[in-house]
């Protein structure tokens, strides 16, 4: 008698269906998800259904081709085919299915762009259902190690493809453009997330068409990784996180092809900063590590500082004051052996300037304070020291180290100086209240329910609560 596979079952059991609100997802749906995914990492069709979905789940097929486990692994966020019940057959010609199906996408150049054009043209489409439920997983645990884990060997070589050249005239425009978008973070700049995705869809089919392994071609993907990095952070900042996970790991790609491995390492650096904010600190550390580790021999000081500065708020997560204050220690120490013209062109170690290093480590103080409030007193020098330093049209820059020194007067017991700050700086962080910003606000609001009765924090959460249901 075949026995069920409950695992599967289970597995797509777990998923909310995004067309019948309180239900799991149908098979109808899965099948639908999966194909839409193969569809845009592949550039294939294919046909999966309800009908062979019953039939795995009944035990009567027990090994779906390659491409099919892939994309089931994806849909249903699991990191193996164990954990969905699958087990190879005894003979090779157990099943129509059986067959071997396309290999996992890799980071070698042409797949990478491949993906990125199929990624952007879908992200560009009307939201369907499909998109809806094949965008609601964030890879995880040994999911996402095995996804990034390419980034430890070389770039395969180009493809040979034959087409027009980039020239020094269009390389040059895209980086002025690339260049306005990263202003947006610093001043209050409106530009759509479907205007940079379509600017990297152009992008990539530029890319697609290119000759391979030319300096214009590499100097082309490094382009595209720092618009799938923009577009990434835009994503990120609205709380869109499976969007902002999936262009995090495609700037690393991108940067890996042109063969610009501290800029990867960038794109991994902001990739752990996102799995902080989500709660998920061990892999956040998991994945600053592969970035260190990646760029052990050829990592400038500023770009080691960076690292470990991200090292370090995985630690003051975790409660480990002792890594904290070694990572700490060789960030600053790596800050003092100054910047190299690579630094120049890369972000994060373009920005990481003293008043940017003295509010990233007083705001992993603050982190580190929620287990031992000692700690709390040292956050609010490296934060005042970060205000004083920071230039005035850092302004969003501002408003986080000024959030992040109220909270820390929070863990000290000072409420009135908290809420003070909190309200003083509410005017000017009212025009990010619906991304990142605001949600710090809520985050001082839910720390400070305890001190609700202090007159000045009663009045800096009622504005919070008033700004941030606008």
């Amino acid at each position: 008698m075949t026995e069920p596979n409950r695992l599967l079952r289970a597995a797509r059991e777990r998923l909310p269906s995004p067309a019948a609100p309180g239900e799991h997802a149908s098979r109808a749906e899965i099948a639908d998800a999966v194909n839409a995914w193969l569809w845009e990492t592949t550039g294939k069709r294919h046909a999966l259904d309800a009908h062979y979905l019953a039939k795995l789940e009944r035990g009567v097929a027990r090994w779906p081709n390659a491409a099919y486990r892939s994309a089931l692994r994806h849909v249903l966020g699991v990191p193996d085919d164990q954990a969905l019940g699958f087990t190879p057959p005894r003979r090779a010609d157990a099943s129509p299915l059986d067959q071997s199906g396309p290999p996992a996408l890799g980071w070698d150049p042409a797949a990478v762009v491949d993906h990125a054009q199929l990624m952007t043209e879908r992200d560009l489409t009307t939201h369907t259902r499909r998109h809806v439920l094949t965008g609601a997983a964030l890879l995880a645990g040994t999911a996402l190690a095995a996804e990034l884990q390419p980034f430890l060997f070389p770039p395969a070589p180009g493809a040979g493809r034959t087409g027009v050249t980039f020239t020094g005239d269009e390389l040059d425009a895209t980086e002025q453009f690339v260049g306005v978008l990263r202003s947006w973070s610093t001043k209050h700049t409106v530009i759509s997330w479907p205007t940079v995705v379509a600017q990297l869809n152009a992008h990539a089919s530029r890319l697609r068409a290119a000759p391979q392994d030319r300096p214009e071609t590499l100097r082309g993907f490094r382009i595209g990784a720092e618009l799938a990095d923009i577009t990434a952070t835009m994503a990120w900042d609205t709380a869109r996180h499976a969007d902002a996970q999936r262009y995090f790991i495609l700037a690393a790609k991108l940067a890996h092809a042109a063969h610009d491995d501290g800029l990867a390492a960038v794109a991994l650096s902001s990739l752990a900063r996102q799995c902080f904010d989500l709660g998920r600190s061990t892999e956040g550390l998991d994945v600053v590590q592969l970035a260190q580790y990646g760029t052990r021999r050829t990592a400038t000081p500023r770009l080691r500082a960076v690292l470990a500065t991200r090292e370090a708020w995985a630690h003051a997560l975790l409660g480990d004051t002792r890594a904290f204050h070694r990572a700490v220690g060789l960030a600053e120490d790596y800050f003092t052996e100054g910047t190299t013209e690579l630094d120049a062109r890369t972000p994060s170690t373009r920005s990481l300037d003293e008043a940017e290093l003295a509010g990233t480590i007083g705001a992993r103080y603050r982190d580190l304070a929620r287990f031992d409030a000692r700690h709390a007193g040292t956050a609010q020098k490296y934060l005042a020291r970060a205000l004083d330093l920071r230039a005035p049209e850092r302004v969003r820059n501002r408003v986080f180290d000024t959030i992040s020194l109220a909270r820390s007067h929070l863990i000290s017991r000072e409420p009135d100086r908290a809420g003070e700050l909190i309200t003083a700086v509410l005017p000017v962080a009212a025009q990010w209240a619906s991304g990142r910003v605001g949600a710090k606000l809520q985050d001082f609001r839910r720390e400070s329910a305890s001190f609700a009765t202090v007159p000045a924090v009663r009045d800096a959460r009622e504005a919070i609560a008033d700004l941030t249901a606008a």
